[in-house]
């Protein structure tokens, strides 16, 4: 084709590797595979042709994350810095559900009751798509499921108290386990939540 042109898999692997840090990279990742113009594998495939890259080990495993079903950067942290940092059970992604007409449950605990929705504000932040949140929160309940939305906050700002109190809610619904700290909270004694320091 003319002009010369880069492939769409080429093109993200390349911002992402020099993106101006961690999160813009997860971001522009996340953003290639939510808009559909492309998908993990085939960033995984261009990926495992190009040896030397910058962030290659990063790049990698937010693939594996986004393949798993975390769709967004917000998702990509929830997994990482909340449930997988602080060894909450595994939840399942894109959870398919059919209330009035097929929904996508961001983080299920199907065993213990709980849905986990993470609102950024991209597509969150007009009347219809609050009401259609609200919505899908009270046709979860009539399931006998409890819904909780997390945004920013809670899990770029807080991962260590969120972790916390979805762990709280997990053993709620039965989940036998407890939460462990994490690197960032068992780090420093005196930034720690008091709470890291005492769970074992």
């Amino acid at each position: 084709a003319s002009p010369p042109r880069v492939r769409v898999e080429d093109a993200v692997l390349r911002i992402a590797s020099r993106a101006p840090d961690d999160h813009s990279a997860i971001q522009t990742l996340a953003d290639a595979v939510q808009s559909r113009r492309t998908t993990a594998e085939r960033l995984t495939r261009a990926l495992d042709e190009r040896v030397r890259l910058r962030r290659r080990a990063l790049i990698q495993s937010v693939l594996a994350d986004i393949d798993a079903g975390a769709c967004s950067t917000l998702e990509v942290g929830y997994l990482r810095l909340v449930e997988r940092a602080h060894g909450l059970p595994v939840g399942l992604r894109q959870a398919r559900a059919s209330v009035h007409g097929p929904i996508y449950r961001d983080v299920l605990y199907e065993t213990y009751g709980q849905i986990v929705e993470l609102d950024g504000r991209l597509f969150h932040d007009n009347a219809r798509a609050r009401h259609r949140d609200l919505d899908r929160d009270l046709s979860a309940a009539l399931e006998g499921l409890r819904t909780v939305r997390l945004g920013w906050g809670q899990v770029h700002g807080d991962p260590c108290g969120t972790a916390l109190r979805v762990g709280e809610l997990l053993r709620r619904g039965g989940w036998p386990g407890h939460p462990h700290p994490c690197p960032r909270c068992a780090g420093s004694a005196s930034t720690a939540p008091v709470w890291c320091l005492r769970v074992t």
